[in-house]
């Protein structure tokens, strides 16, 4: 063994070294931990902003607001005003379409309401929120989103009445055969 330590010396000094190197320096992280100081905060005599003012609660209609907005694939761009007043006047049609049909049973999606490539049960249901529950459809509210497809736009339609939340219609306009399709409705 003696003879082994003679011809290996380097060896065993560099081990003997990064021992006591790791010794030591489990050592001093178990001394730190052990022996901290009492840390001291500043206490300002200021009152804060958020002591003073509660946050502001979301109101049902904000929130509903803003899950419609969220399912739109870029909720926060601006499509252009050109592809919005197509959209504007799409809409226009088809509301004016379905207020001018009356009854909800002569409501269908047809091309010349830009609704047929929409589902039978979304016409319905934006018929039902116009012409049973008398919502107004707010042409000045009408938000028209880019899409991840170049001949779609998104878009976010708001219905009115006096006393009640907004309704809120969200969904895809097919520029090239100019339709109205695949809808999602909240309220």
């Amino acid at each position: 063994m003696f003879n082994w330590i003679k011809e290996n010396i380097i060896m065993v000094f560099v081990v003997i070294l990064l021992v006591a190197l790791a010794g030591f320096g489990i050592f001093s992280k178990f001394k730190e931990s052990t022996h901290r100081p009492p840390q001291t905060e500043q206490v300002s005599n200021k009152p804060k902003k958020e002591d003073s003012e509660p946050p502001k609660e979301e109101t049902a209609d904000e929130k509903n607001y803003r899950t419609a907005k969220l399912k739109l694939e870029h909720p926060y761009s601006e499509s252009s005003e050109e592809k919005k007043q197509q959209v504007l006047k799409a809409f226009d049609e088809a509301i004016g379409d379905i207020k001018k049909s009356g009854h909800l049973s002569k409501v269908k999606g047809t091309l010349e309401n830009h609704l047929s490539m929409s589902q039978a049960g979304m016409v319905q249901t934006l018929a039902m929120v116009l012409l049973v529950n008398n919502y107004e459809y707010q042409s000045s509210k009408l938000e028209v989103m880019p899409s991840e497809n170049e001949d779609v736009v998104q878009f976010l339609i708001v219905l009115t009445k006096d006393g009640e939340d907004n309704c809120y219609f969200v969904g895809n306009f097919n520029e090239i055969p100019y339709e109205i399709k695949k809808w999602e409705y909240k309220r």
